[in-house]
C-alpha cells in the first residue's frame, strides 16, 4: 500500500506540463514542408526542433511548453525529399531544422512566455507574424483558439498584422497559456 501511495503522488506531482499548441494547415495548391524551431534572441537551440511534410489539404499539431522563449515556425517550399535544399524557407538540418529558423528568410509566426504581472493578465504568450529582414513565401494566417487572427499576404501585409521592423510592436498579440494556435498556408 505505501509503494502505491508514493508512486500515485510522484505521479500527481509530475502531471502533464502545460502547453500550447501550434497546428499547421496547408490550403496551398501544392506541399509544404513546415518547421518548429527555437532561437531566443536569434541563439539557436535544438531543444525544439520539428519538420515535416503537407500534401496540399494536409494538417499538422505540435505541443509547446508554455514556458518556452524564442520559438518560431515557418512553411518552405521547393524541397527535395528529404526536406532539405527548398527554394523558399530553407534551413541546416534538413527536415527538421537546427537553426531555429534564423537562416529562412521568410514570414515566421513567433511565439514566447512572457510574464505581465498582476495587471495585466499574468502569464502569456506573446505572439506575432514577423516579415523582419524576410519575405513573404506563402500568404499566412495566424490565428489562436480565443479569437484573435493576423494575415500577411504578398498582395496585404499592414503593419498591424505582422511586424516588418525590429522596433514595431503594432504586431504584437498575446494570449493566455494553453491556447491553440493555427498557422495557416494560403488562406
Amino acid at each position: 500500500m505505501k509503494t502505491f501511495i508514493g508512486a500515485a503522488l510522484a505521479a500527481a506531482l509530475v502531471g502533464p506540463a502545460a502547453a500550447f499548441n501550434i497546428n499547421f494547415q496547408n490550403n496551398c495548391g501544392y506541399t509544404i514542408w513546415p518547421a518548429i524551431g527555437k532561437a531566443p534572441n536569434g541563439v539557436p537551440d535544438t531543444s525544439v526542433a520539428y519538420g515535416t511534410t503537407l500534401g496540399a489539404g494536409a494538417s499538422a499539431s505540435y505541443s509547446i511548453a508554455d514556458t518556452e522563449v524564442g520559438i518560431r515556425a515557418w512553411g518552405r517550399t521547393g524541397c527535395d525529399s528529404t526536406g532539405a535544399n527548398c527554394a523558399t524557407g530553407n534551413c541546416n538540418g534538413g527536415l527538421v531544422c537546427t537553426d531555429g529558423g534564423i537562416t529562412a528568410g521568410v514570414i515566421l509566426s513567433e511565439y514566447g512566455y512572457g510574464d505581465y504581472g498582476s495587471c495585466c493578465g499574468g502569464d502569456r504568450i506573446t505572439w506575432d507574424l514577423s516579415i523582419v529582414d524576410s519575405s513573404i513565401n506563402i500568404n499566412t494566417e495566424l490565428s489562436s483558439s480565443d479569437g484573435q487572427s493576423v494575415t500577411c499576404t504578398q498582395s496585404s501585409c499592414p503593419a498591424d498584422q505582422a511586424f516588418d521592423n525590429a522596433g514595431d510592436s503594432a504586431a504584437d498579440r498575446n494570449s493566455a497559456l494553453g491556447v491553440t494556435f493555427t498557422h495557416t498556408f494560403c488562406p
